[in-house]
């Protein structure tokens, strides 16, 4: 166990280092990442795991390997949008306002739909939970950092009483890049207070299981948290 365990550990090594050289911009696109020799030398490994880390920056979209003129890296569009590990250095970096508008956009025709689940499916738990995560959020108003604790926690009681597993699965990458999002807009003064507004007016639809309630007071929510990322992208 130990053995295969070691490889893997080896070539994610690589692979993380070489992520955030790509994701992070010091390679640009067009760029030819360093032979395998030299890439072996530079993180001690052996040329089987540098090939194994290509094959998955590969299945990332990352890079395109060319046998005879070298690995390059790939332009941004062709990245995964969704790949945990790519979205980890985007958020260090500062996503751009196209990679935000496309995951709100997403976000937006999925969680609408989640939120009417909820609305029909969920019981007294989740609703308990919802009104921990509300109150997490009341008393959060001037502490961001704990705001957008009880936020996710909001969200995620919302899954839960969906009870969906698929729908579960297909939000949870968005997480990483949502919550960079989130950061910037707590800066806007007052947003926090109408946030906590939108959150309570979505969960009061789902406690009394109106469907279109819950719909319609998520897109709003969803509506103006868009227009707050984009006045800042504007700004920036």
């Amino acid at each position: 166990m130990d053995a295969i365990a070691a490889p893997r550990r080896l070539h994610s090594h690589v692979v993380d280092a070489l992520v955030r050289m790509i994701a992070g911009g010091e390679l640009s696109p067009g760029n030819l990442l360093p032979t395998e020799p030299e890439m072996s030398a530079r993180f001690g490994v052996s040329r089987s795991v540098v090939r194994e880390a290509l094959r998955v920056l590969g299945a990332k979209g990352l890079v395109e390997v060319r046998h005879g003129s070298g690995t390059r890296v790939t332009a941004p569009d062709r990245w995964d949008p969704l790949d945990p590990a790519v979205l980890a250095v985007l958020r260090g970096r500062g996503p751009s306002a196209a990679v935000l508008h496309d995951l709100l956009e997403a976000r937006t025709i999925v969680e609408c739909e989640v939120a009417a689940l909820a609305a029909q499916r969920g019981g007294r738990n989740e609703h308990l939970a919802l009104e921990g995560a509300l109150d997490v959020m009341r008393g959060a108003v001037d502490d961001p950092p704990r705001f957008v604790t009880g936020d996710s926690a909001f969200h995620l009681a919302l899954l839960h009483a969906a009870r969906n597993r698929v729908l579960e699965r297909m939000t949870q990458p968005m997480h990483e890049l949502l919550s960079y999002a989130q950061a910037l807009t707590d800066a806007i003064p007052g947003v926090l207070e109408r946030a906590l507004a939108d959150h309570e007016t979505i969960a009061a639809a789902v406690v009394r299981h109106d469907a279109e309630g819950a719909r319609t007071a998520m897109r709003a929510h969803l509506a103006q948290t868009q227009r707050d990322v984009i006045s800042l992208s504007e700004e920036r």
